[in-house]
Parts: C-alpha cells; sequence; structure tokens
C-alpha cells in the first residue's frame, strides 16, 4: 500500500488518532517534513522509508512530552555539592544520562567511606573466607617470594593504590618495618575521607615508626610517578624497590581494566614491582553479593535490598528507594557481576551547578548501574599484563581456588630505556 492508514499508524507508535490527524495538519502546514498521500477517502502519510524514519523521532518525542507531564523532579542534596568537585559532578552527570550508570568509586567518598570501613570491619572478624582475609592470607603465604624478590635492596617504598582503611597492608608493613626496610608509605585513594581513616589506623598500629602519606588521585587514569621522583634520583636510587599494591577487589570495579592496568604500569620504573590479588572468576563467586538477596526472580537475575553502600549514591541524588527495584545477578556476556535498579517511573536529576540547571531525563523501566564487579581467570589476568608491558615474577592460588596473587615488574626489552 502507497500510504498507512491512520489506525495502523495509531497502533504501531503506541499514539491516538488525534495525534496521527495533527502529523498530518502540521505536514499539510510546512511544519513537519512528513510526505502526505491524497486518496479519495482523505489525506494520508505516504508509505516511505523516509517518512518512517520521521514518524519514529515524533513517536518518540511525543512518548518524551507524555513522561514529562508525570515526570517526578528529584534533586541532589547540599551535601553532594561539598562532597564533590566540579569535575566529579559533571563525571557523574555525564556517566548518568548517556551511559546509565553511578560511578562505583564515588561511592567511597562522603559517609560512603564510613559504611565501606564498616563494612571491612566485619570482613575482619568473619570466620569464612571473604576477600579481606583472603587477601591478607595471600600475602602471608607468599611473603617468602616477595622476600627473595627484595633481596638485596636497602630501601622500600610501599604504594598502596586504592587503600581503602588500609586493613590489607598492616601485616607487610609490620614485616618491612621489622626488617629496617620501609622508607615510605603512600596511600592512594579517590575519597579524602577514605584517606583520613587509613591514616588513623596506620597511627593506631604503629604509631610514629610509619609516616602516612595520602594523596587523592582516581587511579584509573591518574598516574603516581610524581611522588616517587626524588627517591628514584638520589644516591640511594639504585638500591630502592617500590612495591605497588593493588590488593582485594580494587581492580573489580574499573571499567576497564586493561586501562587502568596500563596506567598503573606507566608510573613503574624498572625496579618497581606490582603486587595484584583478587577474586577469580568461579561459579561461587559469580553468585556472592554481600546483602540480603529475596528468593524471588531467575537464578541470573534477582531483586534484592540494597545495602547502605551500594544505596548511598542514589540517597545523596535524591533518588529515594520508593523511585525503583533493585536487581543483582551475573552478565555472562560481559562477564560480571551487577547491581542495579530499574525506575518504577520517570525521573528527572536537577543538578544545581550553575544558574542554568543540568537536568537528566531518565526513563520508566530503564536501567541505572550501580555496581560491577569483573570477573577474571588466571589466563586473563595473565594476558592483561602481558599487553601492559608486565612480566609475571611469582603467582599463587589460594587452596580453595578462590584467590589469586601475582607479582610482577615493567618488561625487560633489549635497548629499551627507562
Amino acid at each position: 500500500m502507497n500510504y498507512f492508514k491512520h489506525s495502523d499508524l495509531a497502533n504501531q507508535y503506541h499514539v491516538s488518532l488525534k495525534t496521527v490527524h495533527n502529523w498530518i495538519s502540521s505536514a499539510k502546514d510546512e511544519k513537519i517534513d512528513l510526505q502526505l498521500h491524497e486518496a479519495k477517502s482523505g489525506t494520508y502519510v505516504a508509505n516511505t522509508a523516509r517518512n518512517t524514519l520521521i514518524l519514529e523521532t515524533l513517536a518518540e518525542k511525543g512518548k518524551k512530552y507524555r513522561n514529562s507531564l508525570h515526570q517526578k523532579v528529584v534533586s541532589p542534596r547540599q551535601d553532594f555539592y561539598s562532597i564533590y568537585n566540579r569535575r566529579q559532578i559533571l563525571d557523574i552527570i555525564n556517566s548518568l544520562g548517556i551511559h546509565h550508570e553511578i560511578p562505583a568509586q564515588y561511592s567511597y567518598m562522603g559517609e560512603g567511606a564510613m559504611n565501606w570501613d564498616g563494612w571491612m570491619k566485619r570482613l575482619a572478624t568473619d570466620t569464612t573466607a571473604n576477600l579481606l582475609n583472603g587477601t591478607i592470607d595471600l600475602l602471608e603465604r607468599n611473603s617468602a617470594a616477595i622476600d627473595r624478590i627484595i633481596r638485596g635492596t636497602s630501601r622500600v617504598n610501599v604504594v598502596d593504590l586504592g587503600a581503602g582503611n588500609a586493613y590489607p597492608v598492616k601485616k607487610l608493613l609490620d614485616d618491612l618495618l621489622n626488617k629496617e626496610l620501609l622508607n615510605r608509605y603512600i596511600a592512594i585513594d579517590i575519597s579524602p575521607e577514605m584517606l583520613r581513616i587509613a591514616e588513623d589506623n596506620v597511627h593506631s598500629w604503629f604509631n610514629n615508626s610509619v609516616h602516612f602519606e595520602g594523596y587523592q588521585r582516581d587511579m584509573t587514569y591518574e598516574r603516581f610517578d610524581d611522588l616517587l621522583v626524588e627517591d628514584m634520583l638520589d644516591g640511594k636510587a639504585d638500591n630502592t624497590i617500590n612495591i605497588i599494591l593493588l590488593l582485594g577487589g580494587t581492580a573489580s570495579n574499573f571499567s576497564s581494566f586493561d586501562d587502568a592496568i596500563r596506567t598503573i604500569r606507566g608510573s613503574m620504573g624498572r625496579n618497581d614491582i606490582l603486587i595484584f590479588t583478587d577474586k577469580l572468576d568461579t561459579e561461587s563467586s559469580r553468585q556472592y553479593f554481600d546483602f540480603a538477596i529475596t528468593k524471588s526472580g531467575q537464578a541470573d537475575h534477582v531483586t534484592s535490598k540494597l545495602s547502605e553502600l551500594d544505596k548511598y549514591m542514589l540517597d545523596l541524588l535524591g533518588i529515594d528507594e520508593s523511585l525503583y527495584t533493585v536487581e543483582s545477578g551475573f552478565n555472562p556476556a560481559k562477564h560480571m557481576r551487577y547491581i542495579q535498579i530499574r525506575l518504577n517511573t520517570s525521573i528527572t536529576v536537577e543538578f544545581g551547578v550553575s544558574e542554568a540547571k543540568q537536568r537528566v531525563n531518565l526513563e520508566k523501566g530503564e536501567v541505572i548501574l550501580l555496581l560491577r564487579i569483573l570477573h577474571h581467570n588466571s589466563h586473563q589476568i595473565l594476558t592483561a599484563f602481558q599487553q601492559a608491558g608486565l612480566d609475571f615474577l611469582h603467582a599463587s592460588i589460594s587452596a580453595d581456588h578462590q584467590f589469586y596473587l601475582s607479582i610482577s615488574r615493567v618488561e625487560q626489552r633489549d635497548g629499551e630505556s627507562h
């Protein structure tokens, strides 16, 4: 047929017959660029590929307009603007509007740091295997390998990436102190509140024996080699090793694991070593979430109740829990566990960062990703490190095959200058 029936358009695009008549009237008035077809029975929209594209655009605009009539407007709490700087706020706006995601690293700032610290303290007292005690156990069981690799050095700097509350590194710092090797402990975290917690812990454990240096940086793209320049240019440089730590689940939260590893490698010197730990991809790890999961839902997708840590950013943004349903599961295509919310109603998040407010419109049924936990097996980790230009010196897997540790250094190439 050369044209669309009015009723067919109404059914196909979920609009009223009145809307179809309005489209035709607007086309006659040359307000929209639809091609019309004149028949004995009346005027119709011509059945052309170009018209189809225009109709889809008109229908989508109409849908957004109808939703806007029922759109709930929410605004971030006032402390949101004091917790995050303008660059971070812009990143949150763009991530929410473009990717429908709230970057997980921002949930560790403000009160979120206390939520994380509380979770780690609970893990520290848990007798079952978990990310914290699994990491600590691997470091202890591989202490001989670490000693062998740093043998002959007289000075060690420890650079702790995503330091958190510093629980995992306590025993390593103690060992280096006892061997009179520890020179500096440098903690790097995106959260200034988390750094303050780590500093308090280090001081309570070691008094003044360890000088705490805390730096607020986003390790996914910010290098740290500038912090080591003076040590690497002084007279003791040849007898100095920087131990770079990437422990626990830090790397699992990166949006791009490979990019982050390349950034870290770019900050490492010739003699530096990277100690990496993570939870391996197993059937049990794919099912693990640290909050109450209801029995509703399918095996790969369940509804859940958010922990305070996972809910923190939503509360800051003014997105009340009545506005969404929580979903969690494992995505085999992307090889990741996820926590996300699905909106029960259309909302507009209105950011007051300037006189012209920034708005993010989100439709009913759309998903916002809160947490991604990337899963890797040992082969994938090996491949990512090798592609980043790192050589493996040592690797170890826990007895239950749940946790993994590797020690690597910058690849030594013939003719390469460092």
